[in-house]
């Protein structure tokens, strides 16, 4: 079962501080503890538009995020599509749900809706989605195939599915999903891989899919 947002955020703080200090987001503040330190430090190491550059989010798009969190990347995607595009973001824990919202309510940001989730269906309230961003927390679904093949059905048929998760091959760590393992899990669900360049990244991966019409 996913990590609740408090769980979510031990979890980033303790990335963080494991990485050498001599790396650009070691540098920029050793012994954080609040989220706007934290959220720097990810912006530097994640590089959250340059992703969305990437995987093509545009203005005017309709988004669902899973796994949203207190919604670091939320409010990233939010001013992407801009006024005339929408972001649904959703997840299996109220309390976080509750914290975009109030932070909604305090920014007057009005292009976010929240969705309550079950842990293998996101429930998206629409099923003419332009794309489902899931960023960082993939590795933490209990069940990644079957979330994948539910998901499909909020998809446009030319949507996509975009994960960005950490890359075990690029942290030397197997603590994480493989690149191919979700490859495997993509194809048994029903969708093809479009290439995307994630280079850039130091520690993450990203994965297009696209879903297969056929299937």
């Amino acid at each position: 079962m996913k990590t609740t947002w408090t769980q979510k955020h031990i979890l980033i703080v303790l990335f963080i501080t494991s990485i050498p200090i001599g790396s650009s987001i070691a540098q920029v503040n050793r012994g954080i503890s609040d989220r706007e330190s934290i959220d720097k430090m990810r912006d530097i190491e994640q590089q959250p538009g340059k992703v969305m550059d990437v995987i093509k989010l545009k203005s005017g798009m309709i988004v669902g995020e899973a796994g949203a969190s207190y919604g670091y990347f939320t409010f990233n995607l939010s001013k992407r599509v801009g006024e005339s595009g929408l972001v649904y973001a959703n997840d299996i824990d109220t309390a976080a749900l509750q914290e975009i919202k109030m932070r909604c309510k305090s920014g007057k940001i009005t292009n976010i809706r929240t969705v309550l989730g079950a842990v293998d269906d996101p429930l998206f309230p629409v099923k003419n989605l332009d794309m489902v961003v899931v960023f960082d927390c993939l590795f933490e679904f209990a069940h990644p195939a079957k979330w994948m093949q539910n998901t499909r059905k909020y998809l446009k048929p030319d949507g996509k599915l975009v994960i960005v998760d950490p890359d075990p091959s690029k942290r030397k760590s197997d603590d994480f999903l493989s690149r191919k393992q979700i490859h495997d899990f993509a194809f048994e669900s029903g969708y093809s891989l479009i290439e995307a360049d994630d280079s850039f990244l130091k520690s993450q991966m990203i994965i297009v899919l696209q879903p297969n019409l056929l299937k």
